[in-house]
């Protein structure tokens, strides 16, 4: 559970919404366009590079423990970030590196360290919802447009991210939710497919924001507040290989 408890402190962004209906009507050409354009502006906020401080408050499932750290996320779009979030006396609790398909994940307290490719089976991550934070943190609306409606409060989206579906919804108070199906891939076994994990998350707004998560397979909830952020490129060693050698 130590594993499922550091997986989780690394959550920092997203909320469900509704499945598509079988029976509804799709999307005219002009709204296919205006929902690719309303796509791409999501896509624009989500493109801006920028340092996160932030907060976080983990509630854990099987003990009802609730643990705080705080620390900072470097996010530079759509391929690369760190995050660092420091535990009681300010020692590392987790430290978190992707860039590209690439990812390192590493909880010095329990001797953990783990890398590993983004699209590889999820299996291979073993829970780690590496993927998951890639894709809210750095591509949040940039997955194939397989849906759009308009709905009274605001726009949906069903999107296709790799083996997962996003239902994505944007409403007009600048709130933002979205909910992350992860599905098997029948080639690999010949089995039907079937619901690995869901993940939803629901924040306030875009950028800097309160954010709140759960993951379905274990029951983790997690609080992200944010304390602050700095736009800009972060410096090039803060989203270096933490094993790469010093020159």
């Amino acid at each position: 559970m130590r594993l499922g408890i550091a997986a989780a402190a690394l959550l920092a962004a997203c909320a469900p919404a509704a499945a598509t209906p079988a029976s509804a009507p799709g999307p005219t050409l002009v709204e296919w366009q205006a929902a690719r354009a309303a796509l791409a502006r999501l896509n624009a906020v989500a493109a801006t590079p920028r340092t996160v401080r932030l907060a976080l408050t983990l509630r854990e499932p099987r003990t009802g423990r609730v643990l705080s750290a705080r620390g900072a996320v470097a996010v530079l779009p759509p391929s690369a970030l760190r995050m660092i979030l420091l535990g009681p006396g300010g020692t590392t609790a987790l430290d978190l590196w992707i860039q590209g398909d690439h990812w390192r994940f590493a909880v010095p307290a329990i001797d953990l360290r783990k890398r590993g490719e983004l699209w590889a089976p999820r299996e291979e991550r073993q829970g780690l919802p590496v993927d998951f934070l890639a894709f809210w943190l750095l591509r949040p609306a940039s997955g194939r447009l397989l849906w759009h409606a308009r709905d009274p409060d605001g726009d949906r989206f069903v999107l296709r991210d790799g083996a997962a579906i996003v239902d994505l919804r944007a409403l007009d108070d600048g709130r933002l939710e979205a909910r992350r199906a992860t599905w098997s891939d029948p080639s690999t076994d010949g089995a039907p497919a079937h619901l690995l994990d869901e993940e939803t998350v629901s924040a306030s707004g875009p950028g800097c924001a309160e954010v709140r998560y759960h993951q379905a397979s274990t029951g983790l909830d997690v609080t992200v507040l944010c304390e602050g952020e700095t736009t800009g490129a972060p410096p090039a060693r803060a989203l270096a290989d933490p094993d790469a050698e010093a020159p």
